[in-house]
């Protein structure tokens, strides 16, 4: 994931437009009135929590993600608002230097290796003879075929080659093999790797969990033993340059739209917890591998939903790993000065685990989660558990304890409330509970508006700078690259805008890149057919297109596509990405569109705007669909010829 991209997963867009914008709720989204346009009438400007864009159907028609926001209201470059938003979101920006395109590559090289692991170890589970044991496993944990394929589990064979022999195979390297964690090398009697040693299989004879990151890429495993005399009982893929595990959920990739739909992360311990769960029909879960919960698993989280429910197995272990979890949490949520989530923690009958209670009743899950315990309170009881609460040194241990995240609230009633019920359970004057620390902050309330810092900005190291593309996303680099390679001159263009504007559609422009990322791109396209000094499109690029985007355009825009193509048939596939772009876009509107029609149908006796935006769209759509129509008739002809 790229650092713009984890800016925007960090970044509530409702949030940050909700500091200069009065936003109200309307089913998954946000309506309000546009801050760019004069209008007290009719609210038609929208905030899409779920995609992090925003985009107004008033006289704006505008459009784009935290970013172009920031900009656009604050009159910011991109350098600027990346600053401004990479300091609002605690992430560090890094140098970026030349060597980090060869470096996407080569981490995309190792996603597909674990892809085509996943892909022989699920095989395996499925077709073969070898797999029928695990099968078995999985189905007597009450695990059905379709969530078996939707998480791709698999089997490891009993061999101590089996995964390199088929990798090795498909032309990867020794040193791939090892760098992804699938192959184990040999070491001497020190620990060391012995050169040019022995490789062997890391995982055998075991059920195969493939992780994947936010995004969906593929990279590592987590590993079950089938054979009760193996240890360890789990064993996960060593860290890589892929795989973190402290900075990685299990199941997120699947989970964050729930999450954000039932406004709810519910946090287990164990991978099948995990699965069990979501076929249970609770998506909203994930897991963090472990005992202990990362601040940047937080980060993750709190994008998505501030409302976290800890659900961790009752035992001691969990209990323990209960309380070191509220602890990061509350470090990771008080960088905005406030514990502004709502935690809760479940209390899970004992020697049971959540995918044992789900697959018996799932409506006695959903009562577990129903009545979780607020974070305070949880402390609170687990302070106390176990210990006299007659002895004063109890007390007085318990209250320094609790104190401190009393103060955190940022409710004076909440904070006042949750006081008295810690005297209550103490027994004690409310009074006597007053947290005194020298060393207290003074909590400042952050300016509603940003402006960029004066010093120079440190641009981001790249990792995988497209992880997390959408396809609409894949389409704009798609356009960009055939604009910059066969389109370099005003005059080359020329030929595809008459074909739109013949179609009564607007000529390409840099509207249609709505992405920051891909606008910046865009941006510096355009800018070099209107310049006079007459650099190549490609050296005017080299010097003004920012820094932090030079990862994504080195990698997507700057190699030239190897195609077999005359320069008709160029124009006819430009043509038809531009259309299937605009398709997509304006089925997107329409949509948004529809869901704001229907928002509070009594309030819109006087939305004749957003009615007109609506008729617009829909001529759009017939316009796009008619052209589409032609350019397919005309490769039917040909292909018939």
């Amino acid at each position: 994931m790229s650092q713009i991209d984890e800016i925007k997963n960090l970044i509530n867009i409702e949030d940050l437009v909700g500091e200069t914008v009065k936003l109200r709720r309307t089913g998954k989204n946000y309506i309000g009135f546009c801050p760019f346009h004069a209008n007290t009438r009719t609210p038609s400007f929208v905030v899409f929590p779920e995609s992090g864009t925003w985009r107004c159907f008033g006289q704006c028609a505008e459009g784009g993600d935290v970013f172009s926001y920031l900009m656009k209201r604050d009159n910011l470059d991109f350098q600027q608002a990346l600053a401004v938003l990479a300091q609002r979101a605690g992430v560090k920006l890094e140098s970026f230097t030349r060597e980090d395109s060869s470096r996407k590559q080569t981490e995309e090289s190792l996603h597909q290796l674990i892809e085509d692991s996943i892909a022989f170890y699920h095989n395996l589970l499925m077709q073969s003879p070898a797999g029928k044991t695990a099968l078995a496993y999985l189905h007597g944990r009450g695990l059905q075929d379709e969530t078996i394929r939707q998480f791709q589990l698999g089997y490891a064979p009993d061999s101590w080659n089996a995964v390199i022999d088929h990798l090795l195979s498909l032309n990867y390297s020794r040193t791939q093999l090892i760098d992804t964690g699938m192959a184990s090398e040999q070491r001497d009697d020190k620990g060391d790797p012995v050169a040019d040693g022995r490789i062997y299989d890391r995982f055998r004879n075991r059920v195969m969990i493939p992780i994947r990151n936010a995004a969906g890429k593929a990279i590592g495993f987590g590993a079950r033993i089938l054979d009760p005399n193996d240890v360890p009982k789990f064993l996960n893929s060593p860290q890589t340059v892929l795989f973190d595990k402290g900075a990685t959920l299990f199941g997120f990739n699947f989970a964050k739209s729930a999450i954000r739909e039932r406004s709810q992360a519910v946090i287990v311990e164990g991978y099948f917890d995990v699965i069990t769960l979501h076929q249970a029909g609770f998506p909203n879960t994930v897991s963090s591998m472990g005992t202990a919960i990362g601040a940047n698993q937080v980060k993750l989280l709190t994008r998505q939903s501030k409302n976290i429910v800890l659900a961790l197995d009752a035992d001691e272990a969990g209990a323990n790993a209960t309380l070191k979890g509220i602890e990061v949490l509350r470090d990771a949520i008080r960088q905005e000065g406030r514990l502004d989530a709502d935690i809760r923690v479940t209390t899970i009958p004992e020697g049971k685990d959540p995918d044992e209670i789900a697959l018996r009743d799932p409506a006695e899950w959903q009562s577990i989660l129903d009545n979780a315990k607020p974070i305070v309170i949880f402390m609170m009881e687990t302070a106390a558990r176990g210990q006299d609460l007659q002895d004063a040194k109890v007390k007085s241990q318990i209250a320094a304890t609790v104190l401190p995240l009393i103060e955190e609230v940022s409710e004076t009633i909440e904070r006042e409330v949750y006081r008295q019920q810690l005297a209550d359970f103490l027994s004690i004057d409310a009074r006597l509970l007053r947290f005194d620390d020298p060393n207290k902050r003074t909590v400042k309330r952050r300016s509603s508006r940003f402006t960029a810092p004066e010093t120079s900005v440190v641009v981001p190291k790249e990792k995988a700078v497209m992880d997390s593309m959408t396809a609409v996303s894949r389409r704009e680099v798609f356009i960009l690259n055939y604009m910059f390679h066969f389109y370099p001159t005003p005059g080359s263009i020329a030929k595809i805008d008459r074909t739109l504007r013949q179609r009564r559609l607007a000529p390409i422009s840099r509207k249609d890149f709505e992405s920051s990322e891909m606008r910046q791109i865009a941006d510096c396209y355009f800018d070099s057919l209107d310049q006079d000094e007459n650099p190549d499109i490609f050296t005017y690029a080299d010097q003004n297109l920012p820094e932090s985007i030079r990862p994504l355009y080195e990698t997507a825009i700057l190699p030239k596509p190897v195609v077999e193509m005359t320069q008709d048939d160029i124009e006819k596939e430009m043509l038809r990405s531009i259309v299937l772009l605009r398709r997509s876009k304006n089925r997107d509107r329409i949509r948004e569109a529809q869901a704001l029609q229907n928002d509070d149908p009594a309030e819109q006796k006087n939305h004749a705007e957003l009615t007109e935006i609506f008729g617009q769209l829909l001529l759009e759509k017939k316009k796009l669909d008619h052209l589409l129509e032609a350019l397919e008739f005309g490769n039917k002809k040909n292909n018939d010829d």
